[in-house]
């Protein structure tokens, strides 16, 4: 919980790919085999440095064998129109 003057309101990470991939004890560069993507920035999207793609969520997600909304759980999947 977070606390904003008298109002406490839940946190949410914007992802807990660390989580993941630290629970079962797996490295970074493992990660970038099995996903494709080069550790750096693997490193750079757990410390919400950048924002990862679209693509990026679902490699991760499926090298983790984890649903992509339980490590991006701010993770919309509809795109806005212009």
């Amino acid at each position: 919980m977070k606390r904003i003057g008298d109002i406490s309101i839940p946190f949410i990470p914007r992802n807990r790919l660390r989580e993941f991939r630290v629970i079962p004890h797996i490295s970074q560069w493992k990660l970038a085999l099995c996903s494709g993507i080069k550790q750096s920035r693997i490193s750079l999207i757990e410390n919400l440095l950048v924002k990862p793609t679209i693509h990026e969520k679902e490699k991760l997600a499926k090298a983790l064998k984890c649903p992509l909304k339980e490590i991006f759980p701010n993770h919309a999947k509809t795109r806005s129109s212009k």
